[in-house]
Formats: structure tokens, C-alpha cells, sequence
């Protein structure tokens, strides 16, 4: 994108993104998805023999929504620029990851807190490959799930105990930062149609900013193989920058065309 987009020097050639390109595609899984480091070669049973006391699936590989999402954002965005190569391939490839993410409202995260992060990377990742709240039914279920879990704040906070019950748990304290952050992206990769919400979750995030620019820690935002709660300090960082730059992309001259 930095190449082909933004004007930056093209440092690198060609044929080095389709051998990564090459690479991708043999490692899809049977269901569809992507796993982290390898492909699935063995079955769940081997998980009762895992030695470990705080993580959880670290025996065999399984396909998770976020690597299965990022693949499916490269492919996408690869086929932008170079639609002539491999085409049948990566098409079919794409279609398959869409059958693994297919939206059923939500999606659970492995490494990070964790509906709203993996219902984040599914939604954009949905969207480069063209489908969005008015021509698909799953995203327009995973819009009404985030929305359904907006604080009365107008922001966004889950609980890092959602990826030991597997549910989301609104936090304790308040909203927080970085899962405002994701969900109001996942809302305006969406498309959804109306900017209110949006707006109300853009508004806490500068709400907390500081006059330093930067936003403070708050509650924990990622984990580890789903069961180690991890403190990323940059994720309230670059991800509510992401966030207002989303909306001024997105929805800003939208607005402006109706006025």
C-alpha cells in the first residue's frame, strides 16, 4: 500500500510480495482459516495433555479469526494491484477464509480483549473484500452486537475476563480507550450508516486524551494463547489515533456532501 498508494519508493520488488503471496496461499487450513506459525496436524484431544498452568492451546495449531482476517485483508489488497497473478487461486482462497470468518454477530479474540478486537479485524477485513452493512447480512449483525454493547459514556469497555468465559463482559470501572478504538472502526468499516454513535465514541477517546497528546493506561488490553492477560502500553496509543483518522477518512467528507 506504501508503495502503491502513498507515493513512498519502491523498495521492494515485485517478486518478493508474490513469493509472499505463494507462501499464503498453502497455508490454508481445511476449514478455511489461518492458524499462527503452521498448519493444523492434530486434533483437539491433544490439548488434554497440555502441561502448561496459564496457557491454553499451545499443544497443536487452530485456525484463529485474526490471522484468518489478515490474510484475507493482503489477498484482497494484493489483488488491487496485481489482478493478473494467480487470480483463480487467490479467489478461491478468499472465499473459503470468508466461509471460515462468516459472521454470526460476534467474533472471539486470542490475543487481544477480545470481542470487540476480533469483531474489529473481521469487519475490515469484510470489507476489502466487499462486503459491508448494506450488502451483507453478517457485518449488519456484528454492527448491532457492538452497538448493543455501547455504554451509556458512548464508549466501549470490555472486561479481559471475556476470554476466560468466552462472553462479553462489560468492564467494572468505565469504558475504555483502546475497545472504543476498535469497535467505532469496526462501525465505519462497516459502513454503518448512521455517524451518532460513532461520533459518541470518537468523542470519549479525545475526551481522555492528555495535553501531552498521549492517552493513559488504562485496563488490560491483550492476552496470550487466551488465557495470559498481557499489557500492551502502544495499543492506546496508535489505536485511537487510527480511529479519528478512520472517521476523518470516512465519514467526514461524507457528511460535508450533506450540508
Amino acid at each position: 500500500m506504501l508503495q502503491e498508494e502513498c507515493g513512498y519508493p519502491k523498495l521492494i520488488d515485485d517478486s518478493r510480495l508474490f513469493d509472499c503471496v505463494d507462501t499464503l496461499l498453502t497455508m490454508q487450513n481445511a476449514d478455511g482459516g489461518y492458524a499462527s506459525y503452521e498448519l493444523v496436524r492434530g486434533g483437539e484431544y491433544l490439548d488434554h495433555l497440555n502441561p502448561a498452568e496459564i496457557f491454553d492451546k499451545i499443544m497443536v495449531e487452530c485456525t484463529y479469526p485474526e490471522c484468518t482476517t489478515a490474510v484475507l485483508t493482503a489477498l484482497a489488497r494484493f489483488q488491487r494491484h496485481f489482478p493478473a497473478y494467480r487470480p483463480q487461486e487467490i479467489h478461491a482462497t478468499i472465499n473459503r477464509a470468508i466461509e471460515f470468518i462468516r459472521p454470526d454477530g460476534s467474533w472471539y479474540g486470542a490475543w487481544a480483549i477480545c470481542f470487540t478486537y476480533a469483531t474489529y479485524f473481521a469487519v475490515q477485513s469484510l470489507e476489502a473484500a466487499g462486503r459491508q452493512y448494506d450488502n451483507d447480512a453478517g457485518v449488519r449483525k456484528a454492527c448491532l452486537f457492538l452497538l448493543s454493547k455501547q455504554r451509556d459514556d458512548g464508549g466501549w469497555g470490555e472486561h479481559h475476563s471475556s476470554c476466560d468465559k468466552r462472553r462479553y463482559v462489560q468492564h467494572h470501572v468505565s469504558s475504555q480507550v483502546v475497545n472504543t478504538a476498535w469497535a467505532v472502526m469496526a462501525l465505519m468499516h462497516a459502513g454503518y450508516p448512521d455517524p451518532a454513535p460513532i461520533q459518541q465514541g470518537l468523542e470519549l477517546i479525545r475526551s481522555r486524551q492528555q495535553p501531552s497528546g498521549e492517552w493513559l493506561q488504562e485496563g488490560i488490553e491483550g492476552v496470550f494463547n487466551q488465557t495470559c492477560m498481557i499489557g500492551y502500553p502502544n495499543y492506546k496509543l496508535y489505536f485511537p489515533v487510527m480511529a479519528l483518522g478512520v472517521y476523518n477518512t470516512k465519514y467526514v467528507p461524507k457528511l460535508k456532501s450533506q450540508v
